[in-house]
């Protein structure tokens, strides 16, 4: 989606100073060394600790970039791209999310929790990608930066959204909120991971409550702790073991697989699971819960649960031999994260030689390079970081 120029300047609050008013944007970008910079990117100069996006705006002006997001324009490049001056880069990125997804009419389910957001997103996205056409966080993307990239990348192509959001400390919930605007929520578990940046235990549930204003509905394990934080206009779908809860559960080990028998609406069923360890069973509850509120036949929820395998962490860095470098990105081939992992191998220093390697279709020379592993259906049809 190409968005004209005139439509980001209101959007981001910014002035403008430029030499090319009538261009369009079609992707946004906040790396220098992204595969994606082009004309038609938009650059948000974000700073921070170790690094300013301001110092790279020269070096992109060269390779042919022209709009840039700034909190002041470098005096070397005064006149010589479109600039968009802003207080604050950050702020500007995370309205800028915010105008896009307001043009977009689709469902979305937001996760949030302490720990088991981006398996429960995976394995919804393999759960629900027979049916839907989804876009989701890539990786990790769950931070201040990471949600309003995650959101970017919505097209009109998309009909079900499903994004994590993660927390560190008051104040920041609220600014992603408006960015998902989902229309599901999920809440994980509630453990003690970044409590430090809390007064205590409600505070935090408290803040991650915030992502949920607004919500058809909200998914989560009964919790008193939660629902006393809980605004009355929320409507819950909540499971337990055995407790007063929409959905019950009771659990029985099989060798390497979990029973989970299921009792929702005085029908009882069993699913299998191939998994014994307690967050993996708690983290598929919650696609479970997804699949009933989404009407799933308890045949296709017992098939489609049987399969969930486990979420590897992405974009790997390994020692191969004969002194090459091995980025595995074998897990996932959609689009979207191929766009990822082609940016990633061009960032990595290790090596001078770089080479993508699809098994299958060649046999890589093994002279030091870095090398990027990937599937080879990722081929199946055009690859497209546009807007």
């Amino acid at each position: 989606m190409s968005i004209p120029i005139k439509n980001i300047i209101p959007a981001i609050h910014s002035g403008f100073e430029g030499m090319h008013p009538g261009v369009a944007i079609d992707n946004v970008s906040i790396d220098s060394r992204s595969l994606q910079n082009n004309s038609g990117t938009l650059f948000f100069a974000l700073s921070g600790q170790n690094r300013d996006g301001h110092m790279y705006i020269k070096e992109l002006i060269d390779k042919g970039v022209l709009n840039f997001v700034v909190s002041y324009i470098p005096f070397e490049v005064r006149g010589k791209a479109n600039f968009f001056v802003v207080n604050n880069t950050l702020k500007a990125l995370q309205d800028f999310s915010i105008y896009y997804r307001q043009l977009f009419d689709l469902p979305v389910i937001a996760i949030t929790g302490s720990s088991g957001k981006t398996i429960v997103k995976e394995w919804l996205n393999y759960l629900l990608g027979p049916d839907y056409n989804i876009i989701r966080s890539p990786k990790s993307y769950n931070s201040q930066v990471g949600v309003p990239l995650s959101v970017i990348g919505i097209n009109e192509k998309h009909n079900l959204g499903i994004f994590e959001a993660g927390i560190s400390t008051t104040g920041e919930m609220e600014k992603l909120q408006p960015i998902i605007r989902p229309e599901i929520g999920i809440l994980t578990n509630i453990g003690p991971a970044h409590d430090e940046g809390f007064a205590d235990r409600q505070e935090k549930i408290r803040e991650k409550l915030k992502l949920f204003t607004g919500v058809k509905l909200l998914i989560l394990q009964k919790n008193i702790d939660v629902e006393k934080e809980l605004d009355a206009a929320v409507k819950t779908f909540t499971w337990s073991f055995g407790e007063n809860s929409d959905v019950q559960i009771v659990t029985q080990h099989d060798g390497g697989n979990t029973i989970l028998s299921v009792v929702y609406h005085d029908q009882s069923f069993d699913i299998s699971i191939p998994f014994t360890d307690a967050p993996s069973i708690e983290n598929a509850i919650s696609c479970l819960m997804v699949l009933l509120h989404f009407g799933y036949s308890h045949e296709i929820i017992k098939e489609r649960m049987a399969g969930l395998y486990p979420v590897e962490l992405r974009l790997q860095v390994k020692n191969g031999i004969n002194g090459c470098t091995l980025i595995d990105d074998s897990y996932s081939s959609d689009y979207q994260s191929l766009k990822i992992a082609l940016d990633f191998l061009e960032q990595h220093k290790t090596h001078s030689k770089k080479q993508s390697y699809y098994p299958m279709f060649s046999r890589a020379a093994l002279k030091p390079k870095s090398f990027m592993l990937r599937s080879p259906n990722c081929f199946r049809g055009t690859i497209s970081a546009r807007l």
